[in-house]
């Protein structure tokens, strides 16, 4: 089954980095964002609660992706994680988000695992990568 995806961050993070995915990827029509807390006259709780209860789950798969475990927007999600079938996922960075979108069509709970590992790869400290490169050099 096909997924749609939630993009839920602080501020207007959601909105940059879909910037960022469509410049590289093109325009997905199975993304959608929420920029949490960026207009004062929105009730973000009530939002959050809509995408999730009204998401239709017998035709697509939902996956929302929130900016930090523990914050505001993603333990919003938490509260209805036990009552609707959707997928959770904290730590939204673009490879993540790359990785998801070009395997949209066959995502399932463990390709969402992978997907999450995965990304923890590339979170390097690159002076690291200088130093090692050196002690190479030195053999």
């Amino acid at each position: 089954m096909k997924t749609k995806i939630l993009i839920a961050t602080h501020g207007k993070f959601a909105e940059g980095i879909q910037d960022s995915l469509r410049m590289i990827t093109g325009i997905q029509d199975n993304i959608e964002i929420v920029c949490a807390y960026s207009q004062q006259d929105i009730d973000y709780r009530d939002l959050i609660k809509s995408k999730v209860s009204e998401h239709d789950y017998s035709t697509l798969n939902l996956l929302v992706i929130t900016d930090l475990v523990g914050g505001s927007v993603n333990n919003e999600f938490m509260k209805y994680i036990n009552d609707y079938p959707f997928y959770l996922v904290a730590g939204l960075n673009l490879g993540l988000l790359l990785e998801l979108v070009m395997r949209k069509d066959d995502l399932n709970e463990d390709l969402i695992r992978s997907c999450c590992r995965n990304s923890q790869n590339f979170i390097v400290f690159c002076n690291d990568c200088l130093e090692n490169k050196e002690e190479e050099s030195d053999f």
